[in-house]
């Protein structure tokens, strides 16, 4: 986990409270019943957001230290991630952190989020989605429609994914963008999702699906984006277990 991701966090945390002390304190805000009211609304609203903000600080001590979080306590943080990004990433902008660092910090402290709990899923109940250009741009046969397609030469990672779906047993789909992939999720609706994509694909898909266990592997892109990617298919296969594990 990004020390700045945390940095952050602090950041927003301090002005939150300093957007506390101004509303409680400043005088004229409370000497009309109208303001007192929309006050108190904001007060509320605010002390809300630093809670939050404040969990979610605390479930990443407790995840770095290896200590059990509860299972409230980790629902409610992926809520909280997943309201309060906008604003990590904004923040993230203002001080000029790479939005990739940013990215990586949030998928990762999903990932932290989601393997801290136990499934015991079947093969069937989970989903590998991955993006099109893991396959080699000169490939002749295309498997977004169709993974059977696929002739296992060797020369990208479709083959070694294909391998882990036939081994265990999981879905396995290739997506040429964000809306294929919700439609696959919608039609084959999986217990829990195993994501291959690049840091904002990723991060938009954690923003998308709310109910969802994913669990995200970036994907690396020694040929620039989009184009001819590849992916740690052990990091994936270690996802498939920990899902499946009883």
């Amino acid at each position: 986990m990004s020390l700045k991701f945390v940095g952050i966090l602090l950041v927003i945390c301090l002005l939150l409270i300093v957007g506390l002390f101004t509303l409680i304190f400043i005088p004229q805000l409370q000497s009309v019943y109208v303001f007192s009211v929309v006050n108190a609304i904001l007060v509320l609203v605010l002390l809300g957001l630093l809670l939050w903000i404040i969990q979610i600080i605390l479930t990443i001590i407790l995840l770095w230290y290896n200590i059990n979080v509860p299972n409230i306590m980790i629902k409610l943080t992926k809520e909280a991630l997943r309201i309060t990004y906008p604003a990590i990433e904004f923040f993230g902008v203002v001080f000029s952190i790479d939005k990739k660092s940013i990215r990586r910090s949030y998928t990762n402290l999903n990932n932290q989020l989601v393997m801290s709990e136990e499934y015991g899923l079947s093969g069937e109940e989970i989903l590998i989605i991955s993006p099109h250009c893991l396959q080699k741009s000169s490939c002749p046969y295309k498997i977004t429609n169709d993974i059977k397609n696929c002739k296992k030469c060797g020369n990208c990672k479709v083959n070694p994914l294909i391998d882990l779906h036939e081994k265990y047993g999981v879905n396995f789909r290739v997506a040429s963008g964000g809306t294929i992939a919700r439609r696959i999720i919608m039609e084959l609706r999986p217990k829990a999702i195993i994501a291959v994509a690049c840091e904002r694909d990723l991060v938009n898909g954690l923003q998308d699906v709310k109910k969802i266990p994913i669990i995200a592997v970036t994907n690396k892109r020694l040929n620039g984006p989009c184009i001819d990617t590849e992916v740690n298919t052990l990091k994936v296969e270690h996802a498939i277990l920990k899902l499946m594990k009883e």
